[in-house]
Formats: C-alpha cells, structure tokens, sequence
C-alpha cells in the first residue's frame, strides 16, 4: 500500500488528542518524519484517528454485541483478552502452517484482514473489544474458515466483475480510503479507492456500478459472519495469531543514518544480533516535512519469534531505549530515550512487526 494513501489520514489528527510526552521538541521533529514514512507504526497511529471517529458512528465488524447469522463455534467470555500487542508471550504456539498462499486482502481503516487457501482468516481492528489486546486495539487476531469457505469469500469478490485488472478509483461516496486485493488465476488483482495521489497516475472515477459492488463488499468482507454459513467455518472462535517470524527495522528519525551508526548506538545484545543478520535496505523520498525535503532510509532484518522476543528483552533492559508511548497501544516501536541533559546522538527507532504467512510483513501494509 503507498505511503500516499496513509497522508489522506492526516486530515484526522486534530480529533482525538495523543498523549503528550516529555521533551516536545523530540515529539514534533518524530512526527513529522512519521508522517511520510511506511513505517507500520506510524500507519498505526495515523490510523487510530479515523478509527475513533469511525468507531463512534457505527458498530463495524465483528462487533461482539452482535449475534452471528450462522451458529458456530463461540468466541471468548466477554472478560478475556486473548490478543498481543508486540511479540507473543513465552509459551504461544505458532499459527500453522508458517506460510500460506493469499487469497484476499482487505484494508479500510480501521480494519484489516488476509485471508488464505487453507482457510486462515487474520485480522487486526482498532477499538475496544473484550478479545482485543487492549482498550485501543484487538491485536492481530485469527479465526479459521474451510478451505471451501476462503473460497467463498474470494467469489463473493470476483462475482463483481470489477477485479478484472488492478484499478485505483477516486473516492466513492460512503466509503473511507481502502482496497481490496484478491486472487484472479495466478495473479493478485487490486482495486483501491479514495486515494488523493495515485501511485500509477491520476485515479479513475468509478462507475455507478463499480462504487456499488465496492460498497456491498466492503460491508460484506469487514463481516463475514453476517452472511457466511455455519459449514464454511472450521473454528470461529478468536485466537490471537501468532508469527513464526517477525521483522525488525531500524531508523533514524530526524535524518538518514548508516546502518552501522544505528547499529552501534543499540544495547549490546541487540546488536550483535542485528549485526549477525542480513538486512535490506528500504528506502524512499525525498519526502516533505516542517523542515524542508528529506530522504527516508530504513533498514529491516527477518527474525524468527524467539530473536524477537530476545530483541525485544534487551531493550527494555536498556535505559538508554524506551517503548514509543505514541503507539504503544497499537504496536511495539521503541526509540531513544530521552537523556538528562535532553540529547540524543543519534536518534533511533526500532520498530517490530510480524510476517503473515503470505511472507509480507504489516508495513506494506499494516496496513
């Protein structure tokens, strides 16, 4: 998903007050860099500011007060929490099989959802929900269709007619930004909609037609309980979905550092770990902030659980790092910490997302 679609969130922002942390200088010259980069934790917390608004007006899907139309399985009592943010706990058992093959994905803020061949339906919702991993987010969820029922719901969207090639459409009247990408022989076609800035030029209106089967889907996708039947679930109860794998990336937040830079100001055993493993260089730009044009480097590196957790343990045993407290409820980045003298040299945030079976990771993403 560009990096474009996510600015049009911006528009949000002043409807919902973040916290405000200490040292706001630190704060201002963070978010404006977030504010143009793919970084999933920046997605999340733009996102957040629509989804409170969206939650307000409408139940949105999987909605726990609402009864499914086919009986299945249950869901957890209303007073358990089974999603995570960050790495899971010590103990999870990892979602089988580690990789799968991508049906459908469905984005529209504030929901998210994949859904594979062998039946995995994962999804992530701001809110609070009583399975969700807090008060502000579910956590990256998963339930499991049949086979014969991801299926079905890769049907429902192709029986439209409207994913014959990709298409980026101008916004359609009560619809928020979102896309949908689905499965259509040996290719995934997407249709995206609402976007300012196309990627691929200017966006094309949608016809009358295709704005309504958008408009059908995007109530049916973000509910599938509501019109599937009970023999296309093969468990509909809600787990937290748990990765074999996570990605770890690592950047400056006021400029462009040299991996090696970043990777020496980290606690010792993150960069050894760090150091021993191959990384890719992301990059984009120049984008534009407060403070003129800037280019965005980032650079990831593929980790299993077990290193991320192990990650994740040496920085929180490391004052010179603290949990971003911007995004904490939605995803776990951490960042310099704030000195005694109010200075940092260099400014880092490392951030961990997890890698869906499909073996994308949630930044391109996380939407």
């Amino acid at each position: 998903m560009s990096r474009d679609r996510f600015d049009v969130l911006e528009r949000f922002a002043p409807l919902v007050e973040a916290p405000e942390p200490s040292f706001e200088g630190f704060v201002r010259r963070r978010d404006r860099k977030r504010r143009n980069q793919r970084i999933s934790a920046g997605v999340v917390g733009i996102a957040v500011f629509v989804a409170a608004v969206w939650i307000v007006t409408t139940a949105g899907p999987f909605d726990s007060a609402r009864t499914p139309a086919a009986p299945g399985p249950t869901v957890p009592s209303p007073s358990t929490r089974v999603g995570f943010i960050g790495v899971p706990p010590e103990g999870a058992t990892p979602s089988t099989p580690e990789r799968g093959q991508l049906v459908l994905s469905y984005w529209s803020s504030p929901f998210r959802m994949w859904v594979y061949a062998d039946g995995r339906l994962i999804w992530v919702r701001h809110g609070d929900f009583p399975y969700g991993a807090n008060g502000r987010s579910t956590g990256y969820l998963e339930q499991r269709l049949t086979p014969e029922g991801a299926e079905l719901v890769r049907s429902e969207v192709i029986a439209t007619g409207v994913f014959g090639h990709d298409l980026e459409l101008d916004a359609i009247q009560g619809l928020l930004v979102g896309e949908i990408e689905v499965r259509n022989g040996d290719q995934l076609v997407r249709v995206a909609w609402g976007s300012p800035d196309s990627p691929d030029g200017d966006p094309t209106i949608a016809t009358a037609e295709q704005a309504s089967a958008l408009q059908r889907l995007d109530a049916r996708i973000a509910d599938p309980a509501s019109w599937l039947p009970a023999s296309a679930w093969e468990d509909r109860e809600i787990r937290a979905y748990v990765p074999s794998r996570f990605s770890v990336c690592y950047e400056g937040m006021d400029d462009p550092l040299p991996a090696s830079r970043m990777l020496a100001s980290l606690p010792p055993a993150a960069e050894d770990m760090l150091r021993s493993t191959d990384r890719t260089r992301l990059e984009s730009g120049p984008s534009v902030d407060g403070e003129g044009t800037r280019d965005w480097v980032q650079y990831c590196s593929e980790v299993t659980t077990e290193e991320a957790r192990a990650l994740a343990e040496a920085f929180d045993d490391d004052p010179g790092f603290e949990k971003d407290p911007v995004v904490e409820a939605y995803g776990l980045v951490y960042q310099t910490a704030i000195g005694p003298s109010g200075t940092f040299d260099p400014i880092v945030s490392v951030a961990f997302e997890p890698i869906l079976p499909h073996g994308d990771w949630t930044c391109s993403p996380c939407g």
